[in-house]
């Protein structure tokens, strides 16, 4: 016996005739991890280079964030009748793309790589989550923890890499192109060993994602999953670096390890649910994720003490790790093509980065970037309270369960 909606059957895409499994995706959220943690370090240099004041930055994040929900809504719905094996590879390659131009921009241009950048976030989250999504449907295992895990493993990688190389006299443009080539390459494993296909029935094209929600509101709880924790994992992604090495005075390589260390927690936490809490539900995992968050936020906002408060992100990363690949799980429980219900969760997501960026960033400069952070902790309080309005019934898996595709 199924323990959700069977996905329906049936269509007209044909499965590619050599398909990948979960490696190459797990490779290409690296690559995105990889990125943004080499970026969370090289921000600094980035800002003094181009003499931009963290509130500009907060606008460049808020502007790539506005094309990543225009991409989401009116874009992504539209591609949903091509398979996997182009949309999945487009995505990265044009966020590769963005990267590479960041590196080679002038600055009165840098407006431009940002854009293009926010169109292949938006493509890459969406139809990364399809696709391990999917794949987990089909094989009733953890796809969507480990994929996540593997942005990351990206951020421990390229936050360490990046301070090193920094630390070495690498010019942080080289570490941004190298960035960019990585994320290419995935793009290219992504090509050669694609996901399987998408099984649904015919249905007219959406022409916006967001549409989802009306047709389903099972889905909005696990939207508001998704936009507490990517307030709270963006803004680490955004602006900890910056926290590091101007309030704290730490050096390039002491900030890439202090990133690296929260995003190792991550992935524990990921590879810790993928291998415990998966079996016990969605709905639970979410739950524990936002409790275990916001109590290391609540200690991380009152703490006087450095040790304890690096013992708080850690306990924040480790248990905020999970909360929104369950989030995306729940998909399965809406009657909606997946590309459109994970469109639409993704948008919500990433409706907060159009206000918390230029928000977060007025914050430094007006007061101080702990206010910046003692602001994104709180959102962990969402993650919590939306775990608690999570659908019930919605189990990950049963022992000896199998969905078959």
């Amino acid at each position: 016996m199924s323990d959700g909606p069977a996905r329906p059957k049936g269509g007209t895409q044909s499965t590619p005739a050599r398909t990948g499994g979960e490696t190459p995706l797990f490779a290409g959220y690296w690559a995105f991890g990889q990125y943004w943690g080499a970026w969370v370090v090289v921000v600094h240099e980035f800002l003094v280079d181009h003499g931009f004041s963290q509130s500009y930055m907060g606008w460049l994040y808020a502007a790539l964030a506005v094309v990543s929900i225009g991409t989401m809504v009116l874009v992504a719905p539209r591609l949903q009748r091509r398979p996997l094996a182009a949309t999945l590879p487009a995505s990265i390659v044009v966020m590769g793309t963005g990267v590479l131009l960041t590196a080679a921009s002038p600055s009165e241009l840098l407006w431009a790589p940002f854009v293009v950048m926010g169109a292949g976030n938006g493509l890459l989250d969406v139809f990364m989550n399809v696709a391990a999504q999917d794949l987990e449907t089909r094989t009733r295992r953890p796809i969507l923890q480990r994929v996540h895990a593997g942005y990351s493993v990206g951020g421990v990688t390229g936050g360490l890499g990046a301070g090193i190389a920094l630390t070495a006299g690498v010019p942080y443009r080289v570490i941004l192109l190298a960035a960019g080539v990585v994320l290419l390459l995935a793009a290219a494993w992504n090509r050669l060993r694609p996901p399987p296909d998408l099984e649904h029935e015919e249905m007219p094209e959406t022409r916006m994602s967001l549409s989802a929600l009306r047709r389903a509101p099972v889905l909005v709880v696990p939207s508001l999953v998704v936009l507490f924790a990517f307030l709270v994992e963006g803004s680490m992604d955004s602006w900890s670096g910056i926290y590091l090495r101007r309030t704290l005075a730490a050096s390039a390589l002491a900030a890439g390890v202090g990133f690296a260390a929260f995003a190792g927690a991550m992935a524990i936490g990921r590879f810790f649910a993928a291998r415990v809490l998966f079996r016990l539900g969605y709905r639970q995992t979410i739950m524990l994720s936002g409790l275990g968050s916001m109590a290391a936020g609540i200690v991380i906002v009152l703490t006087e003490s450095i040790p304890i408060a690096s013992a708080a992100y850690l306990l924040l990363g480790f248990s905020l790790a999970s909360a929104a690949p369950a989030a995306f799980g729940l998909v399965e429980a809406a009657n909606e093509h997946p590309t459109n219900a994970i469109a639409a969760i993704t948008t919500v997501g990433y409706s907060g980065f159009v206000f918390a960026p230029p928000l977060l960033g007025w914050l430094g400069d007006t007061f101080t970037l702990r206010a910046t952070m003692s602001f994104m902790i709180l959102m962990t309080i969402g993650v919590a309270v939306s775990g608690l309005l999570a659908p019930r019934g919605q189990a990950a898996t049963r022992p000896g369960s199998r969905r078959c595709s």
